[in-house]
């Protein structure tokens, strides 16, 4: 993976990115690396995960920690989070990225699938981060006299949305949901995380290159290119490369509360 910083602009960092099996999870997961964090790899498929490991560690980052859960999952995250800590120490950077569609019109769409969709994006986005606050951020803070956190360590949550949560799009009432919440969920975390010294931000990306969108064919995916200004779809390693800056203290240390359209301009914010 290409370095876009500093050289060891993480080091001495544990980050945990979700959904890092495959896709843009991958991709921040490779990029936090090679600018030194040691990362831990959550997603449900721990073959993925352990893809994604050797690919890191072949590009002479540190050894990850695979973590295999179901983001949706309230307990399992409880036990991913707990796991880190204990092999880690301590937690830095979260990076929710985990994401699923089950996508059908309104009127064919199950409760089921809502409600899928809705846990892997917004309540396992909800549930990561009450974990790692829980179990680790609000400590350090009741250990500090429960006063504000100034120690100059890099605290950072960035979050994903996406163009949909504002544009709409049919098919997708329960992702264009989760997403309209997760900028709202960003916004009240900031607020709550500022005592932590936790920076929390979302970026709400335009068309990316992955497994998800393929799924819309190659006629789709051609209409989404035009629709941009830039006239092409995102690589995700250039979504992964925002995700590091945005997490970098010494780029966007005054940035908290924000929702960055990484989005080729097919959405005007």
């Amino acid at each position: 993976m290409e370095r876009v910083l500093r050289e060891g602009a993480f080091a001495g960092e544990t980050h945990i990115v979700s959904g890092a099996g495959q896709g843009i999870g991958r991709q921040v997961a490779r990029a936090l690396a090679a600018h030194g964090a040691a990362v831990a790899l959550v997603d449900l498929d721990e073959g993925r995960l352990r893809e994604t490991a050797a690919q890191i560690t072949g590009e002479g980052g540190a050894e990850p920690l695979v973590v295999p859960a179901n983001v949706a999952e309230e307990e399992q995250v409880g036990r991913a989070v707990a796991r880190v800590l204990e092999a880690t120490g301590a937690i830095h950077g979260l990076v929710n990225v985990a994401g699923i569609t089950r996508d059908s019109r309104i009127t064919k769409k199950s409760l089921v699938d809502f409600q899928a969709v809705l846990g892997v994006h917004l309540v396992g986005t909800f549930l990561l981060t009450r974990e790692v606050a829980t179990q680790h951020w609000h400590p350090l803070f009741k250990a500090a006299g429960n006063q504000p956190l100034r120690d100059g360590v890099n605290r950072f949550i960035v979050n994903f949305s996406s163009v949909s949560a504002r544009n709409g799009n049919i098919g997708q009432a329960d992702y264009t949901a989760a997403k309209g919440g997760i900028e709202s969920l960003t916004r009240t975390t900031a607020r709550e995380f500022a005592s932590y010294g936790v920076r929390v931000n979302a970026i709400a990306p335009g068309p990316v290159n992955t497994p998800m969108l393929a799924a819309v064919g190659e006629a789709g995916i051609r209409a989404m290119a035009a629709a941009t200004l830039v006239g092409r779809i995102a690589e995700p390693e250039e979504i992964a490369h925002a995700v590091c800056a945005i997490a970098d203290p010494k780029l966007f240390g005054y940035a908290t509360g924000q929702v960055f359209h990484v989005n080729g301009g097919i959405y005007l914010a």
